[in-house]
């Protein structure tokens, strides 16, 4: 973890209040991992408000050129200050944090399960898995058609798939096929998986990210602790990313 100054190369519009923010940022590139996150400080130099950093998922890497993007939904003032900063301005992070998906590498087939909101989790973790050679497939759920995860941001060679009706009907067919399976969903959608298909509750078949607003990023302030199997955890230190089995079982 370490504070860095990033330089905003490209803002791009994806639809009304979703842009994908590309970044120079050496030192957060070279070492993040998928699934980690950094904290942003979301307003000018000179300015305190919003005192607190928020926080996001490092969306895709180019290692070689340094260069990293963020999936930004505005969601309030600070989301709102960074989806309007443009090309030349700088981002002071903290980063990167936390402890992201595992992949073992006698993983063959992986299967990916986003929410339309909460996708930047998934979208480092496919483009690793396609290096390590996996077949990858990504199922988003989506409660409309134009919310969707744009496919043109992913690698071409991700299996996607729009799912606008029951996830839980559709996911059993792809459970069956995949050596392992990464979720970025509502814990709901998380508990429903659990109960309803045994292989979710294999042991080290599924992982899942816990999302809430974070205030410190590190495990200072102790907010983001949460009740485990194993006990209590804190998502920002512990997590984001935990074994299903923890979570639910």
């Amino acid at each position: 973890m370490r504070l860095s100054i990033a330089t905003i190369t490209a803002n791009t519009m994806l639809r009304p209040n979703v842009h994908l923010i590309e970044m120079n940022a050496p030192q957060l590139v070279q070492s993040v991992q998928p699934g980690q996150f950094c904290m942003v400080r979301c307003c000018h130099p000179q300015a305190q408000d919003p005192l607190l950093r928020r926080p996001f998922f490092i969306h895709s890497v180019q290692r070689s050129r340094g260069l990293c993007t963020l999936l930004v939904t505005v969601r309030g003032r600070g989301s709102a200050w960074l989806a309007q900063q443009q090309a030349g301005m700088q981002l002071d992070l903290l980063g990167p944090l936390g402890r992201g998906w595992q992949l073992a590498t006698t993983m063959r087939n992986l299967l990916l399960i986003g929410e339309e909101a909460q996708m930047a989790a998934l979208t480092m973790l496919a483009e690793v898995a396609l290096d390590q050679e996996m077949a990858v497939t990504l199922l988003c759920l989506s409660r409309t058609s134009d919310a969707v995860y744009p496919p043109a941001l992913l690698p071409e060679e991700v299996e996607y798939h729009i799912v606008t009706g029951d996830l839980l009907a559709e996911a059993g067919e792809y459970l069956t096929w995949a050596d392992a399976v990464c979720c970025s969903v509502s814990r709901e959608t998380l508990t429903a998986l659990y109960w309803r298909y045994e292989r979710m509750r294999r042991h080290k078949f599924a992982q899942g990210v816990l999302l809430q607003p974070l205030a410190c990023g590190s495990g200072i302030c102790l907010t983001c602790s949460v009740e485990m199997r194993t006990g209590q955890q804190l998502i920002c230190r512990d997590g984001p990313v935990f074994a299903v089995r923890k979570i639910i079982g």
